[in-house]
């Protein structure tokens, strides 16, 4: 055998092994995409999950406490609240606003329920409830005093916005 030859079965060689070496990270690089897409499907779906859990563990509230009810039935009818009443109605509001922008930020981020329903698309669905909160006297009375300090500027310009718009409607 001649160098020329041995040369050639070694380009051959190499020109075999280039092939194998692409098939084998092409076949991880495939394997890593659907463990990613997977890995993010269960993060999305966890994500839901636990927006779910917040939302049931909010409005269960009202269910398992007559006196909350009965407070929150009032509130909505612009019936007088004492002390007690509005701080516990407030605080109804605050736990549900905080729900809000928990999601808000999910959506904001594209990691909450639909990645083609944005943040603001959220609000404008949630606005006659976030409405009808925030328009009570008590909730009103919290909301322009606290919660700048509770939430973050961006969800406050939100919630703004859509107190805003209700009194332009």
């Amino acid at each position: 055998m001649n160098w020329d030859a041995i040369s050639a079965i070694g380009e051959i060689a190499g020109a075999v092994a280039v092939v194998a070496t692409l098939v084998y990270l092409s076949r991880q690089i495939r394997q890593n995409s659907s463990a990613l897409n997977r890995a993010n499907d269960y993060a999305q779906a966890n994500s839901v999950h636990n927006t779910n859990s917040l939302f049931v563990e909010v409005f269960s509230a009202l269910a398992k406490d007559a006196e909350l009810a009965s407070i929150y039935e009032k509130a909505l009818k612009h019936e007088k609240l004492d002390g007690v009443e509005s701080v516990r109605f407030s605080q109804f509001v605050n736990t549900y606003l905080a729900w809000l922008e928990d999601l808000y930020n999910q959506q904001d981020t594209q990691l909450g329920f639909d990645s083609v329903l944005g943040a603001e698309d959220l609000l404008s669905l949630s606005s006659p409830y976030i409405k009808r909160l925030l328009e009570t006297p008590a909730a009103e009375t919290w909301w322009h005093a606290e919660a700048r300090f509770l939430y973050s500027p961006d969800f406050v310009i939100a919630i703004n916005n859509v107190i805003e718009s209700s009194e332009s409607s």
